[in-house]
């Protein structure tokens, strides 16, 4: 008889206020998650070993290198250089970084009660005047937009039928380029 070997269950990360100034968090880890955690305790040795540390200053290298990656942050920011390419699409470091402090790293859409989007998560960069009609990259042409109201945009200015191929059209792409890399 085979052995039946049961489906893991998905345990999602809990936080759990305490008071104002603190959280629980309960999450289930893997194996290999348990050694980065015990070797990042062993490098700090004395300094602390408690979890909470650990989990504050990887989050805080990990938000720093990710922000750096997707919004050119920095503290020291160089002297802005013309544009390598002609593309259009390519948005130079300096004024991803004006867009992101200007529009607080959030969502700029607003409905027409003038809510504004809380979303803060899979931001991108949105041309005011479409690339596709001329537009261009400087500060004043940028918005945040999350993924969903960027789509919603695109969607008025082009049609839905339009980005609906658009969309099928990369898709194909995209699975294209995956089989062509091939093993």
């Amino acid at each position: 008889m085979p052995r039946i070997i049961p489906a893991p269950i998905e345990i999602r990360a809990r936080v759990t206020p305490l008071s104002a100034r603190s959280y629980a968090l309960q999450a289930t880890i893997d194996p290999e998650t348990q050694d980065y955690l015990r070797r990042a305790q062993e490098l700090l040795g004395h300094s602390s070993g408690d979890v909470s540390e650990v989990l504050k200053l990887a989050l805080k290298e990990l938000v720093t290198r990710l922000e750096k990656r997707k919004f050119a942050a920095t503290d020291r920011p160089r002297t802005p250089r013309p544009r390598a390419n002609d593309n259009p699409r390519s948005i130079p470091a300096h004024v991803r970084r004006a867009v992101w402090r200007r529009d607080k790293g959030q969502c700029t859409f607003e409905s027409e009660p003038g809510h504004r989007c809380p979303e803060r998560t899979g931001l991108q960069f949105d041309h005011v005047l479409e690339v596709a009609r001329g537009g261009d990259t400087p500060i004043a042409n940028l918005r945040l937009r999350c993924h969903a109201h960027n789509q919603l945009e695109a969607e008025r200015t082009f049609g839905a039928d339009f980005m609906r191929h658009k969309r099928i059209a990369a898709a194909e792409a995209r699975t294209a380029a995956r089989a062509g890399a091939g093993p």
